[in-house]
């Protein structure tokens, strides 16, 4: 268990790190005539992650690392003990501080952790969600985990569904289960809306870039669940490609690429992971 757990953080922070090249590019033709190497890790072209370098991670995987070196040390997790280290963490952070983060802050100010959550209804959280495997003995524990972690900077109900969706996914593919059949009995137990954006998600037969492009390349919940729903339909069994096309459709490829990652290695094993990509990080779990 703790071995698979490590594995799916490693595989999620090496998503991380491959998409941080183009991420936050929001134009494929930009993207396609970019210098990027397509068989390892980039150095970021968006201004937004300047002072990064190849092998480092977006503030996404950077986030993940807190969250994963807190669960090494605890026995369960703790909102409020988490929180106190995420709020010392970012007080000094370098990284960029998105619009959640920036919220939850201020919040925190007032000491009201219970409603310290921003309205964010940014997708990038979910892609976080993996090193809670380590504070979590069943499923039941992992989804009341990944709604107190989700919560506490994005209060947002249509994140907090999605949210815990891919927690059960990720949780029954790891346990041996179908990733499409999961996808398609899990999504029973959810809002039509839910429901609606897994239709679309398995449905788009279009190519990578028009797909994803229809759907919305930004960072919202609503676009970046149908895309990601897409890739993990289009690619189960092309890892490496599902990586490279991602990446080429531009907007906020990282948490796409960070929850497709996570699924993919539950189902299938960490050496579908290319260890060229692994050695070029930056950061060493």
């Amino acid at each position: 268990m703790k071995n698979e757990s490590k594995n799916i953080v490693l595989a999620s922070l090496v998503a991380d790190s491959f998409a941080l090249g183009a991420h936050w590019i929001y134009s494929p033709s930009e993207i396609k005539n970019a210098s990027l190497d397509w068989k390892g890790l980039n150095k970021p072209l968006a201004k937004w992650h300047e002072g990064k370098e190849k092998g480092d991670f977006t503030h996404y995987g950077d986030q993940v690392v807190c969250l994963y070196e807190y669960s090494l040390k605890e026995k369960a997790f703790d909102i409020k003990k988490y929180m106190s280290k995420w709020e010392e963490i970012m007080q000094t952070y370098t990284g960029y501080i998105d619009g959640a983060s920036s919220d939850t802050l201020k919040n925190l100010k007032s000491n009201d952790l219970k409603n310290s959550g921003s309205n964010s209804h940014d997708f990038s959280v979910v892609g976080r969600i993996a090193p809670l495997l380590f504070l979590s003995s069943n499923e039941k524990t992992f989804l009341s985990n990944v709604h107190l972690f989700v919560a506490a900077t994005h209060n947002n109900e249509e994140v907090l569904e999605a949210a815990s969706f891919f927690a059960s996914l990720l949780w029954k593919t790891k346990e041996g289960g179908s990733i499409i059949q999961c996808i398609e009995s899990i999504s029973k137990k959810y809002s039509k809306r839910l429901k609606d954006y897994v239709k679309e998600g398995l449905n788009n037969s279009n190519n990578t870039i028009e797909a994803i492009t229809e759907f919305g390349s930004a960072c919202s919940t609503n676009g970046a669940f149908q895309s990601t729903i897409y890739l993990l339909n289009k690619y189960e069994n092309d890892f490496e490609n599902a990586m490279v096309q991602n990446v080429k459709a531009g907007g906020d490829s990282s948490v796409r690429a960070m929850i497709f990652t996570m699924i993919i290695i539950a189902a299938k094993g960490i050496d579908i992971l290319p260890k060229t990509w692994i050695s070029q990080l930056n950061y060493k779990i």
